[in-house]
């Protein structure tokens, strides 16, 4: 059955799952270095700072995929398939590829030329070219027989024998019988090296190679006046041509003439044929070859041919350089350089957008001007001129001169629909929480990184993150209390929710994680209460977004439930990934395995990242998501978003913080939520018994859950060593504890979850073993790690809200009809 593959102009993020965990095994893993570093470097334009590509290395020492996080981001900056197969091109990562390429087959672009004639003990050079995919495999031949290790599109001979005369061609395939191809054969033929004068002896090459005609002269001094080319003139002669005078090797200045002379004699008359690289040249048919004006194309390896109805003999080769004159007055460098790019741009639909570029470099400079990497006609000036439709294109411009060509970086332009007015906030703060470790429910897979997705994306457009898994209802409560702590006139806030959920009589309801199987309303958290909660603050933007399934729920029926009303205030977005009665779904892993779970998405995030960063008003960002999802043939019939929304003022996720005239209020803000994000200090621990150092260094994952690193930086006198952490309260969580392979010093990692159920300070053990002289030994130090992240806030303390705890006979009425 033939691959499907994705349609080249689709988002990079609605690539499926199957594909990216592919893709993530060849550059995570089968690459020889870090292959998602040379993708990274395969991009044309400079896309990711250092901290940015450090912050997707991190991801492999949490068992994370890299290459999952850097699609994401290409995913979110508007690249498509097309742009992936283009730098996965660049660095001929043919087995990535062969998930996203169609099958081409094989055509020769360059045939090898029909013949070639090369004096003995010099170099033969044969080349062809062809196209396809997978990419061409070469493999020449020397008549019939294959020649070993000759399987480049250049055959390089070197010191050619005249047993080497012969005809030359080359088989080419990409993996399929049926495109097995060959190219023309090229005839070789060996010239013998003719003697020069020498010793009183004149040895003239006869017509056939295989025959060598001997003439010597006896030394008298009329022989002198007599010239060797008039004998070979000589209308009763018939010698085939030797060179008497090469092609010599040549630098010379770019711009400046160039001039290579080639004279031999034979008879009959003549015939010249000049070669650059192996290719003739058309109409250079005369012993001297002349170019008026160099340029960097003219760079390369020239040989001349001489022919006559008798034979041919070929010059020796003649290394062409090029080089640049040294940069005058006022000029900075000769070839083109770049002092200023296009700068990106986001604009209102009906403006009209310059971009310009600015370059030095050895007149004259020519421009060209490229939209989404293909050409514009007719754009060839310093500045692009344009009344742009609304959507986001990629812009760049090439500068050459005789000395070379450069390209600029890319400027993307986005161009949205005007709002009637630009809205700031004065601070943004995001709650994101994610239930999938359930104790009586069925076991989520994309909570964990949907989170996460949303953390990094909602950090890039400036918000303040909070992101807890697994919270307790308990928990979850007191997070919403600190929540609505930092919201005040002028904010915005968001609230996300995903695991599972019901709904009765037209409220939300969240389920914590450890609910028990029968529960009901009172042991789950309102939504509304939520957003009743947050409206007491009266912040300038309220969202809502809920990723749970709104089936109802049986058990609730025996609930006295409270209604939550919420204000009528406007500007507040409540947005459900699925409608009244349904569910919500996530996508399926590909295989049962830690790796492919991590790569699971729920059906809304996967889309909504994709519009996260747009600059649109709300209403219109999660419209795109609904329109995304429709479009999405593995949701389109099963999930049905909804959105409601009293959204007055045009306001946007990614609008400006701006905050004078409320420095104080901001700054109390950010200590209070510094102070649930602060991290152990690195710490070192030395064992002075083994003369072996140990470096613990931190890595928040979640609000509530970090990476711990333990590196064997000294190791002394040992011959193996390795550290780890162990003894960890039971109040906390430890997801797990790996060796982690991709470190030149021995390194482990052990991940810490649940850190709110912290109910002290966080203490250790930390365990070396060594191994010296043979003899296996073992150290413990005892380790503090203070109250990390979120511990410090006690999200455990219990809340006094009237809740029923269950029956057994309620237990026994409990019916799993929950997806999410």
């Amino acid at each position: 059955m033939s691959r499907a593959f994705p349609p080249r102009n689709t988002n990079i993020c609605d690539i499926s799952s199957k594909i990216i965990k592919e893709l993530s095994h060849i550059l995570d893993v089968a690459a020889p270095v870090s292959g998602w570093r040379e993708l990274i470097d395969a991009i044309p334009e400079d896309m990711f700072d250092t901290y940015e590509v450090e912050k997707i290395a991190m991801k492999m020492y949490s068992k994370e995929s890299p290459t999952y996080a850097l699609m994401y981001k290409l995913g979110t900056r508007g690249k498509t398939v097309q742009d992936l197969i283009s730098y996965l091109d660049t660095m001929r990562c043919e087995r990535a590829l062969m998930f996203l390429r169609n099958y081409e087959p094989i055509v020769i672009t360059r045939q090898p030329v029909g013949s070639i004639s090369v004096m003995e003990r010099k170099t033969l050079r044969i080349e062809c070219e062809a196209t396809g995919f997978p990419y061409p495999r070469y493999q020449w031949f020397k008549g019939q027989k294959e020649i070993k290790c000759a399987t480049e599109p250049k055959l390089v001979i070197e010191d050619i024998r005249l047993e080497d005369e012969e005809k030359y061609s080359c088989r080419i395939h990409n993996n399929r019988k049926e495109t097995v191809t060959f190219t023309k054969p090229t005839v070789v033929k060996v010239i013998p090296n003719p003697e020069a004068v020498n010793n009183n002896e004149v040895i003239y090459a006869r017509s056939s190679i295989s025959e060598r005609v001997k003439t010597t002269t006896k030394s008298t001094p009329a022989i002198h006046r007599f010239q060797p080319a008039a004998l070979v003139q000589s209308p009763l002669r018939q010698d085939a041509p030797v060179i008497t005078e090469h092609p010599v090797q040549q630098e010379i200045l770019c711009l400046q003439p160039l001039r290579l002379t080639c004279n031999a004699r034979g008879a009959p008359i003549l015939q010249y044929q000049w070669h650059k690289d192996g290719i003739s040249l058309p109409g250079a048919t005369q012993n001297m070859y002349l170019v008026e004006k160099t340029t960097v194309a003219d760079y390369g390896v020239y040989t001349c041919v001489v022919s006559n109805g008798v034979g041919e003999a070929r010059s020796t080769e003649a290394n062409v350089r090029i080089v640049a004159p040294i940069p005058g007055p006022g000029m900075s460098s000769v070839m083109p350089k770049i002092i200023q790019h296009p700068k990106t741009a986001l604009v209102p639909a009906g403006s009209i957008v310059q971009f310009q570029i600015e370059a030095t470099g050895m007149e004259p400079l020519k421009y060209q001007w490229f939209k989404d990497r293909v050409e514009m006609p007719g754009e060839t000036g310093k500045k692009l001129q344009l009344q742009p439709d609304v959507g986001k294109h990629t812009y760049y411009c090439s500068v050459s001169n005789p000395c070379g060509t450069v390209h600029s970086k890319s400027g993307d332009l986005s161009v949205y629909h005007p709002r009637d007015q630009e809205y700031t906030a004065t601070d943004k703060v995001v709650l994101l929480i994610g239930n999938n470790m359930y104790k009586n429910e069925r076991p989520l897979y994309a909570p964990k990184n949907d989170v996460r997705v949303l953390a990094d994306a909602f950090e890039q457009i400036g918000y303040r993150v909070v992101s807890l898994l697994n919270l307790t209802l308990d928990e979850m409560l007191n997070a919403v209390d600190i929540f609505c702590s930092l919201l005040d006139k002028g904010v915005y806030g968001v609230f996300y929710f995903v695991g599972h959920g019901f709904e009765k009589q037209g409220q939300c309801y969240l389920v914590p994680w450890d609910a028990p199987a029968a529960y009901g309303i009172d042991q789950c958290l309102c939504a509304e209460y939520v957003l009743v909660e947050m409206q007491k603050k009266n912040p300038a933007l309220s969202v809502l977004m809920l990723d749970v399934c709104r089936r109802e729920n049986e058990n609730a029926d025996r609930d006295q439930i409270t209604t939550y009303k919420p204000d009528v205030r406007g500007n507040t977005v409540f947005f459900y990934s699925t409608s009244f009665g349904l569910q919500a779904f996530e996508e399926e892993p590909c295989q049962d395995s830690e790796e492919s779970r991590n790569t699971v998405s729920g059906i809304f995030v996967k889309h909504f990242k994709k519009y996260i960063h747009l600059e649109k008003d709300v209403v219109n960002v999660f419209n795109d998501v609904v329109k995304a999802i429709k479009s999405d043939r593995s949701a389109s019939d099963i999930q049905f978003p909804e959105l409601r929304s009293n959204l007055r003022d045009d306001r946007c996720l990614t609008d400006k913080i701006v905050y004078q005239g409320h420095t104080r209020a901001y700054t109390k803000r950010y200590f209070q939520w510094k102070a649930a994000h602060e991290l152990p200090q690195p710490q070192t621990v030395t064992f002075p018994e083994f003369d072996i150092t140990v470096q613990l260094d931190y890595q928040k994952l979640f609000s509530n859950a970090m990476n711990v690193f333990a590196t064997v930086v000294n190791p002394g006198r040992a011959t193996e060593s390795l550290a780890w952490l162990t003894d960890i309260p039971p109040t906390v969580c430890v997801e797990q504890s790996i060796v982690v392979q991709p470190y030149h010093v021995p390194r482990t990692l052990t991940v810490i979850t649940d850190l709110q159920r912290l109910q002290e300070p966080l203490i250790v053990l930390l365990v070396l073993t060594v191994k010296i002289n043979g003899q296996k030994q073992e150290c413990r130090r005892s380790v503090n790690l203070g109250e990390p992240l979120v511990a410090p806030l006690q999200l455990r303390k219990p809340r006094t809200t009237g809740r029923k705890e269950p029956t057994e006979q309620d237990e026994a009425r409990y019916v799993n009809t929950h997806y999410r």
